[in-house]
Protein backbone atom coordinates (compact mmCIF):
# COMPACT_ATOMS: atom_id res chain seq x y z
CA UNK A 1 0.00 0.00 0.00
CA UNK A 2 2.77 2.43 0.92
CA UNK A 3 4.54 1.68 -2.36
CA UNK A 4 1.38 2.52 -4.35
CA UNK A 5 0.88 5.73 -2.40
CA UNK A 6 4.48 6.79 -3.05
CA UNK A 7 4.16 6.05 -6.76
CA UNK A 8 0.92 8.05 -6.86
CA UNK A 9 2.56 11.02 -5.16
CA UNK A 10 5.46 10.98 -7.60
CA UNK A 11 3.01 10.87 -10.52
CA UNK A 12 1.20 13.93 -9.16
CA UNK A 13 4.49 15.82 -8.79
CA UNK A 14 5.55 14.94 -12.32
CA UNK A 15 2.22 15.79 -13.90
CA UNK A 16 1.64 18.96 -11.85
CA UNK A 17 4.97 20.54 -10.80
CA UNK A 18 4.93 23.52 -8.42
CA UNK A 19 4.29 26.85 -10.11
CA UNK A 20 7.82 28.09 -9.40
CA UNK A 21 9.15 25.18 -11.51
CA UNK A 22 7.21 26.28 -14.58
CA UNK A 23 8.98 27.65 -17.63
CA UNK A 24 8.19 31.25 -18.69
CA UNK A 25 5.18 31.39 -20.95
CA UNK A 26 5.66 32.12 -24.64
CA UNK A 27 5.34 35.85 -25.45
CA UNK A 28 2.38 37.21 -27.39
CA UNK A 29 2.77 37.79 -31.13
CA UNK A 30 5.02 40.70 -32.01
CA UNK A 31 3.67 44.08 -33.07
CA UNK A 32 5.75 46.90 -34.56
CA UNK A 33 6.90 49.34 -31.87
CA UNK A 34 8.75 51.85 -34.06
CA UNK A 35 9.70 52.33 -37.69
CA UNK A 36 11.88 55.09 -39.16
CA UNK A 37 13.17 56.01 -42.58
CA UNK A 38 16.94 55.73 -43.08
CA UNK A 39 18.42 59.12 -42.10
CA UNK A 40 20.11 61.19 -44.78
CA UNK A 41 23.74 60.26 -45.28
CA UNK A 42 23.41 56.69 -44.02
CA UNK A 43 23.50 53.55 -46.19
CA UNK A 44 23.65 49.87 -45.35
CA UNK A 45 27.12 48.37 -45.45
CA UNK A 46 26.66 44.67 -44.75
CA UNK A 47 25.47 42.57 -41.86
CA UNK A 48 26.98 42.28 -38.39
CA UNK A 49 28.27 38.94 -37.17
CA UNK A 50 25.57 36.95 -35.34
CA UNK A 51 27.96 36.81 -32.37
CA UNK A 52 28.46 40.58 -32.31
CA UNK A 53 27.56 41.78 -28.79
CA UNK A 54 25.10 44.62 -28.47
CA UNK A 55 24.22 46.51 -25.29
CA UNK A 56 20.45 46.98 -25.24
CA UNK A 57 18.85 49.50 -22.90
CA UNK A 58 15.17 48.94 -22.17
CA UNK A 59 13.23 51.94 -20.87
CA UNK A 60 10.12 51.28 -18.79
CA UNK A 61 7.32 53.87 -18.38
CA UNK A 62 7.56 56.42 -15.55
CA UNK A 63 3.89 56.90 -14.62
CA UNK A 64 4.57 59.53 -11.94
CA UNK A 65 6.95 61.69 -13.95
CA UNK A 66 4.39 64.52 -14.04
CA UNK A 67 4.53 64.64 -10.24
CA UNK A 68 8.33 64.87 -10.35
CA UNK A 69 8.01 67.73 -12.85
CA UNK A 70 5.60 69.53 -10.50
CA UNK A 71 8.11 69.19 -7.64
CA UNK A 72 10.86 70.53 -9.89
CA UNK A 73 8.96 73.71 -10.73
CA UNK A 74 7.97 74.30 -7.11
CA UNK A 75 11.42 73.94 -5.57
CA UNK A 76 12.95 76.06 -8.37
CA UNK A 77 10.56 79.01 -8.00
CA UNK A 78 11.89 81.67 -5.57
CA UNK A 79 8.31 82.79 -4.94
CA UNK A 80 7.03 79.34 -4.00
CA UNK A 81 6.87 78.25 -0.36
CA UNK A 82 8.78 75.07 -1.23
CA UNK A 83 11.69 76.91 -2.89
CA UNK A 84 14.96 75.10 -2.21
CA UNK A 85 13.21 72.11 -0.60
CA UNK A 86 14.81 69.62 -2.97
CA UNK A 87 13.89 65.96 -3.11
CA UNK A 88 16.29 63.32 -1.88
CA UNK A 89 17.77 60.74 -4.23
CA UNK A 90 15.40 58.12 -2.83
CA UNK A 91 12.34 60.37 -3.26
CA UNK A 92 13.31 61.12 -6.84
CA UNK A 93 13.79 57.45 -7.65
CA UNK A 94 10.39 56.63 -6.19
CA UNK A 95 8.77 59.13 -8.56
CA UNK A 96 10.41 57.73 -11.69
CA UNK A 97 9.92 54.08 -10.76
CA UNK A 98 7.70 52.02 -13.11
CA UNK A 99 4.67 50.07 -11.95
CA UNK A 100 5.49 46.62 -10.58
CA UNK A 101 3.35 45.12 -13.33
CA UNK A 102 5.73 46.59 -15.92
CA UNK A 103 8.76 45.20 -14.11
CA UNK A 104 7.15 41.78 -13.88
CA UNK A 105 6.08 41.72 -17.54
CA UNK A 106 9.55 42.68 -18.76
CA UNK A 107 11.14 40.13 -16.43
CA UNK A 108 8.93 37.37 -17.83
CA UNK A 109 9.83 38.36 -21.40
CA UNK A 110 13.56 38.34 -20.62
CA UNK A 111 13.32 35.02 -18.79
CA UNK A 112 11.72 33.41 -21.83
CA UNK A 113 14.93 34.13 -23.75
CA UNK A 114 17.10 32.70 -20.99
CA UNK A 115 18.11 35.96 -19.30
CA UNK A 116 18.34 35.76 -15.53
CA UNK A 117 18.61 38.49 -12.93
CA UNK A 118 22.39 38.14 -12.93
CA UNK A 119 22.40 39.07 -16.64
CA UNK A 120 20.56 42.35 -16.04
CA UNK A 121 21.82 45.76 -14.95
CA UNK A 122 19.03 47.84 -13.45
CA UNK A 123 18.97 51.55 -12.73
CA UNK A 124 18.35 52.45 -9.07
CA UNK A 125 14.69 53.22 -9.83
CA UNK A 126 14.37 50.09 -12.00
CA UNK A 127 13.09 52.21 -14.88
CA UNK A 128 15.98 51.10 -17.12
CA UNK A 129 17.20 47.57 -17.75
CA UNK A 130 20.49 46.98 -19.60
CA UNK A 131 21.46 43.67 -21.17
CA UNK A 132 24.46 42.61 -23.23
CA UNK A 133 23.53 39.91 -25.74
CA UNK A 134 24.54 38.57 -29.19
CA UNK A 135 22.99 40.41 -32.11
CA UNK A 136 21.27 37.19 -33.18
CA UNK A 137 19.35 37.06 -29.88
CA UNK A 138 18.47 40.75 -30.10
CA UNK A 139 17.02 40.18 -33.57
CA UNK A 140 14.90 37.31 -32.27
CA UNK A 141 13.66 39.27 -29.25
CA UNK A 142 12.81 42.35 -31.31
CA UNK A 143 11.68 40.52 -34.47
CA UNK A 144 14.03 42.65 -36.55
CA UNK A 145 17.15 42.60 -38.69
CA UNK A 146 20.18 44.69 -37.79
CA UNK A 147 22.56 46.01 -40.42
CA UNK A 148 25.91 47.75 -40.40
CA UNK A 149 25.19 51.32 -41.50
CA UNK A 150 27.82 53.68 -42.87
CA UNK A 151 27.69 57.46 -42.85
CA UNK A 152 29.17 59.69 -45.54
CA UNK A 153 31.69 60.83 -42.90
CA UNK A 154 32.97 57.25 -42.63
CA UNK A 155 31.33 56.51 -39.27
CA UNK A 156 29.72 53.09 -38.92
CA UNK A 157 27.21 51.66 -36.48
CA UNK A 158 24.91 48.68 -36.07
CA UNK A 159 21.27 49.77 -36.28
CA UNK A 160 17.84 48.84 -37.63
CA UNK A 161 15.02 50.92 -39.04
CA UNK A 162 12.21 48.99 -37.36
CA UNK A 163 11.68 46.79 -34.33
CA UNK A 164 8.77 45.01 -32.70
CA UNK A 165 7.76 43.85 -29.24
CA UNK A 166 5.19 41.33 -28.03
CA UNK A 167 1.88 43.18 -28.17
CA UNK A 168 1.27 42.88 -24.43
CA UNK A 169 4.59 44.64 -23.73
CA UNK A 170 3.85 47.86 -25.60
CA UNK A 171 2.31 49.45 -22.52
CA UNK A 172 5.22 48.27 -20.34
CA UNK A 173 8.17 49.36 -22.49
CA UNK A 174 8.67 52.91 -23.77
CA UNK A 175 11.83 52.38 -25.79
CA UNK A 176 14.60 49.93 -26.64
CA UNK A 177 17.92 51.29 -27.89
CA UNK A 178 20.17 51.04 -29.81
CA UNK A 179 17.67 50.23 -32.52
CA UNK A 180 16.36 53.09 -34.66
CA UNK A 181 18.45 55.98 -33.29
CA UNK A 182 21.27 57.00 -35.62
CA UNK A 183 22.61 59.91 -33.54
CA UNK A 184 26.37 60.24 -33.30
CA UNK A 185 27.75 61.47 -30.00
CA UNK A 186 31.24 62.86 -30.06
CA UNK A 187 33.27 65.08 -27.82
CA UNK A 188 33.39 68.70 -28.93
CA UNK A 189 36.69 70.52 -28.96
CA UNK A 190 37.08 73.02 -26.13
CA UNK A 191 36.27 76.59 -27.08
CA UNK A 192 38.73 77.89 -24.50
CA UNK A 193 41.87 79.36 -26.07
CA UNK A 194 44.85 81.10 -24.62
CA UNK A 195 46.90 83.99 -26.07
CA UNK A 196 49.85 81.78 -26.96
CA UNK A 197 47.50 79.54 -29.00
CA UNK A 198 46.41 82.33 -31.35
CA UNK A 199 47.29 81.63 -34.97
CA UNK A 200 45.90 84.82 -36.51
CA UNK A 201 48.39 87.20 -38.03
CA UNK A 202 48.67 90.92 -37.15
CA UNK A 203 46.48 91.92 -40.12
CA UNK A 204 43.60 89.61 -39.11
CA UNK A 205 43.80 90.71 -35.47
CA UNK A 206 43.82 94.39 -36.46
CA UNK A 207 40.76 93.86 -38.65
CA UNK A 208 38.91 92.06 -35.84
CA UNK A 209 39.73 94.81 -33.36
CA UNK A 210 38.35 97.44 -35.73
CA UNK A 211 34.99 95.74 -36.27
CA UNK A 212 32.28 96.46 -33.71
CA UNK A 213 29.18 94.36 -33.32
CA UNK A 214 25.70 95.88 -33.34
CA UNK A 215 22.62 94.00 -32.14
CA UNK A 216 19.97 94.33 -34.85
CA UNK A 217 17.09 94.19 -32.33
CA UNK A 218 18.25 96.26 -29.35
CA UNK A 219 20.70 98.44 -31.24
CA UNK A 220 23.31 97.98 -28.49
CA UNK A 221 26.94 98.13 -29.55
CA UNK A 222 29.50 95.54 -28.49
CA UNK A 223 33.13 96.63 -28.23
CA UNK A 224 35.30 95.49 -31.11
CA UNK A 225 37.77 94.01 -28.60
CA UNK A 226 35.16 91.35 -27.79
CA UNK A 227 35.95 89.75 -31.15
CA UNK A 228 39.17 88.40 -29.67
CA UNK A 229 38.86 88.64 -25.86
CA UNK A 230 35.85 87.96 -23.67
CA UNK A 231 35.43 89.94 -20.46
CA UNK A 232 32.60 90.54 -18.01
CA UNK A 233 31.86 93.80 -19.79
CA UNK A 234 31.71 91.98 -23.15
CA UNK A 235 29.18 89.50 -21.81
CA UNK A 236 27.02 92.28 -20.41
CA UNK A 237 27.08 94.01 -23.77
CA UNK A 238 26.37 90.81 -25.70
CA UNK A 239 23.36 90.00 -23.49
CA UNK A 240 22.15 93.61 -23.19
CA UNK A 241 22.71 93.62 -19.43
CA UNK A 242 24.89 96.72 -19.10
CA UNK A 243 23.84 98.65 -16.00
CA UNK A 244 21.94 95.72 -14.47
CA UNK A 245 22.89 95.05 -10.85
CA UNK A 246 21.83 91.74 -9.28
CA UNK A 247 20.13 92.11 -5.92
CA UNK A 248 21.03 89.77 -3.07
CA UNK A 249 18.08 88.43 -1.14
CA UNK A 250 16.83 85.54 0.93
CA UNK A 251 15.94 83.47 -2.11
CA UNK A 252 18.63 84.67 -4.49
CA UNK A 253 21.91 82.79 -4.81
CA UNK A 254 24.11 81.10 -7.41
CA UNK A 255 26.04 77.84 -7.39
CA UNK A 256 28.74 76.34 -9.62
CA UNK A 257 29.65 72.63 -9.62
CA UNK A 258 33.10 71.17 -10.12
CA UNK A 259 33.83 67.62 -11.31
CA UNK A 260 36.77 65.51 -12.45
CA UNK A 261 39.10 67.06 -9.83
CA UNK A 262 38.57 70.59 -11.17
CA UNK A 263 39.14 73.11 -8.37
CA UNK A 264 38.28 76.79 -8.03
CA UNK A 265 41.25 78.80 -6.80
CA UNK A 266 40.67 81.78 -4.49
CA UNK A 267 43.94 83.48 -5.41
CA UNK A 268 43.05 83.33 -9.11
CA UNK A 269 39.58 84.66 -8.32
CA UNK A 270 41.02 87.73 -6.57
CA UNK A 271 43.34 88.37 -9.52
CA UNK A 272 40.33 88.16 -11.85
CA UNK A 273 38.34 90.56 -9.66
CA UNK A 274 41.26 93.00 -9.57
CA UNK A 275 41.30 93.09 -13.36
CA UNK A 276 37.58 92.97 -14.18
CA UNK A 277 35.43 93.47 -11.08
CA UNK A 278 37.28 95.68 -8.54
CA UNK A 279 34.14 96.21 -6.45
CA UNK A 280 34.07 92.43 -5.77
CA UNK A 281 37.69 92.34 -4.54
CA UNK A 282 38.17 90.46 -1.24
CA UNK A 283 34.75 88.79 -1.57
CA UNK A 284 34.71 85.00 -1.72
CA UNK A 285 32.35 82.04 -2.12
CA UNK A 286 31.07 79.30 0.12
CA UNK A 287 32.63 75.88 -0.43
CA UNK A 288 30.62 72.67 -0.14
CA UNK A 289 32.05 69.18 -0.55
CA UNK A 290 29.97 66.52 -2.31
CA UNK A 291 30.92 62.89 -1.69
CA UNK A 292 34.34 63.88 -0.33
CA UNK A 293 35.18 66.55 -2.92
CA UNK A 294 38.36 68.48 -2.13
CA UNK A 295 39.08 72.19 -1.86
CA UNK A 296 42.61 72.07 -3.27
CA UNK A 297 44.01 75.62 -3.23
CA UNK A 298 47.35 74.71 -4.78
CA UNK A 299 47.34 77.10 -7.70
CA UNK A 300 49.11 74.59 -9.94
CA UNK A 301 46.16 72.17 -9.46
CA UNK A 302 43.47 74.72 -10.27
CA UNK A 303 41.18 73.58 -13.07
CA UNK A 304 40.91 75.84 -16.12
CA UNK A 305 37.22 75.06 -16.55
CA UNK A 306 36.33 75.37 -12.86
CA UNK A 307 38.27 78.63 -12.54
CA UNK A 308 36.63 80.20 -15.58
CA UNK A 309 33.15 79.07 -14.51
CA UNK A 310 33.56 80.53 -11.03
CA UNK A 311 35.22 83.77 -12.13
CA UNK A 312 32.68 84.71 -14.79
CA UNK A 313 29.59 83.38 -13.00
CA UNK A 314 30.41 85.00 -9.66
CA UNK A 315 31.82 88.10 -11.34
CA UNK A 316 28.61 88.64 -13.30
CA UNK A 317 26.30 87.88 -10.36
CA UNK A 318 28.13 89.82 -7.60
CA UNK A 319 26.96 90.63 -4.91
CA UNK A 320 24.63 87.60 -4.90
CA UNK A 321 25.80 84.91 -2.41
CA UNK A 322 27.77 82.22 -4.27
CA UNK A 323 28.68 78.58 -3.63
CA UNK A 324 31.16 76.20 -5.26
CA UNK A 325 30.31 72.47 -5.02
CA UNK A 326 33.29 70.14 -5.40
CA UNK A 327 32.32 66.56 -6.32
CA UNK A 328 34.89 63.81 -5.78
CA UNK A 329 35.78 60.95 -8.06
CA UNK A 330 36.24 60.03 -11.68
CA UNK A 331 33.56 58.28 -13.79
CA UNK A 332 34.12 54.66 -14.81
CA UNK A 333 35.30 54.36 -18.39
CA UNK A 334 33.46 51.87 -20.61
CA UNK A 335 34.98 51.85 -24.12
CA UNK A 336 32.75 51.43 -27.14
CA UNK A 337 32.99 51.82 -30.90
CA UNK A 338 32.48 55.59 -30.81
CA UNK A 339 34.75 56.23 -27.79
CA UNK A 340 37.58 53.69 -27.73
CA UNK A 341 39.86 55.78 -25.50
CA UNK A 342 39.17 57.49 -22.16
CA UNK A 343 38.08 61.09 -22.74
CA UNK A 344 37.46 61.60 -19.00
CA UNK A 345 34.01 63.04 -19.69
Amino acid sequence: MRIYLLRGLLSVLILAPPSNWALPSKPCPHKVKETVSPPRGWTTNGNPSPDHKIILRIGLPQPNFHILEKHLYEVSDPDHERYGDHLSKEETEALVAPHQSSIDSVNEWLEYYGLKEADLVRSPAKDWVTITIPISLAEEMLDTKYNVWKHTSGDQMVRTTSYSLPENLHEHIDVVQPTTMFGRFRRDRSTISWPDEEVEGPAQIAQSLATSLVDAVSGSVVDASCNTTITIHCLKQLYNAVGFCPKPGRNNSIGITGYLEQFANLQDLQSFYTDQRPDALNSSFRFLSVNGGLNDQNISNAGAEANLDVQFAFGLSFPIPSTFYSTAGQPPFIPDVNTPSDTNE
